[in-house]
């Protein structure tokens, strides 16, 4: 069975991925480009064909059991704060999370989903909108395409990201809840701006934006500077898709990294490491 297309998975028509270096690609890159530039997320609506999101929801429906829930009390920075941090300092405050994430090696290889994923269309824009020259597909066989599952009642507390940025697809929305809140360039690489953590963390919305992720957008996010959540779903869990790319081919995690987010390791996380240590 061949893999699925580019217009066969995507809308095309309003997202004209397929054909790059065209002046309707550019305006399309000039579009995503502006709302990371203003708030570093970009929300394309129904970016994806109503039909394949349609197989999209029903794979991760029959899988949605097998998710790989770790609970946690995590701060914003998912660190341990130096010795003598005041109690109320953003580095002591730790909340609750639970969310599932099912693997990568549980997807159908011919499936909507990992076809979405391998699309080098949708890499290729990706990278053209975040100004990199060249992204990959993410080769960790455990974390390179995931669907995050939270279920109802659980939020995603306020937090910045350790990667550069992120990839997602709606899937799933509740009832009410599930809204993803961020605060636009809160820190910089020479100002924590704690107080600012600790305002948002002490409930001050006044600079907070909210999006409401619909089955079928795309967004492109940058959160290294940027706080954010996603509030307690209610009246039913809320789904994403994460798809992953690295700047180098070849990228994964290691073995320790993935038991500790798994519970296991794959043997090419164990070979990875071992070529890690041979080349120096």
């Amino acid at each position: 069975m061949a893999r699925l297309t580019t217009s066969q998975l995507f809308d095309t028509g309003r997202y004209p991925m397929d054909r790059p270096g065209g002046a309707e690609f550019d305006a399309l890159v000039t579009q995503a480009r502006a709302g990371l530039a203003e708030t570093n997320c970009a929300r394309l609506e129904s970016f994806v064909r109503p039909d394949i999101l349609k197989q999209m929801q029903e794979e991760a429906e029959r899988l949605a059991a097998e998710a790989v829930f770790h609970p946690a009390g995590l701060n914003p920075y998912f660190s341990q704060p130096p010795e003598g941090t005041p109690e109320d300092h953003p580095l002591n405050r730790f909340s609750p999370r639970r969310h599932g994430m099912i693997r990568a090696d549980r997807f159908e290889r011919e499936g909507a989903i990992w076809s979405i994923f391998q699309n080098a269309d949708l890499c290729h824009f990706v990278a053209t909108a975040l100004g990199y020259d060249t992204l990959y597909a993410y080769d960790d066989p455990f974390g390179s395409v995931n669907v995050n599952v939270q279920p109802e009642g659980c939020e995603f507390a306020w937090h910045f990201d350790n990667n550069d940025f992120t990839v997602s697809f709606g899937l799933r929305q509740s009832a009410a809840g599930g809204d993803f809140e961020f605060v636009p360039n809160l820190r910089s690489d020479t100002d924590e701006n704690y107080e600012g953590v600790k305002h948002a963390q002490d409930g001050d919305l006044s600079n907070v934006r909210s999006l409401r992720l619909v089955p079928g957008d795309l967004q492109l996010f940058r959160g290294g500077c940027t706080l954010h959540r996603v509030t307690a779903p209610k009246g039913g869990d809320r789904r994403s898709l994460l798809v992953s790319y690295a700047t180098e081919p070849g990228a994964m995690t290691s073995a320790d990294t993935a038991i500790r987010i798994w519970g296991e390791a794959h043997s090419d996380h164990y070979a990875h490491d071992a070529q890690r240590v041979e080349t120096g």
